[in-house]
């Protein structure tokens, strides 16, 4: 499977600006190792996860400002 699929669960409709931004810049960025033997994905996601969730937190709890 290509790598590039590996963020198809990432869906941008619902996220913040900031989030939105930053999931968008992953969706391009992970292509980037396509033939890195080395790179981990399931740790690239996890991290894009955990960014996202702050991200989104961050910026929604400032709108209920």
């Amino acid at each position: 499977m290509p790598i590039e699929n590996e963020l198809r669960w990432l869906k941008t409709d619902n996220l913040s600006q900031v989030a939105k931004r930053f999931a968008e810049f992953c969706k391009d960025d992970i292509k980037q190792y396509e033939n890195d033997d080395s790179f981990e994905v399931d740790i690239y996601q996890d991290a894009v996860k955990q960014v996202i969730d702050k991200l989104n937190t961050k910026t929604t709890d400032r709108a209920d400002q």
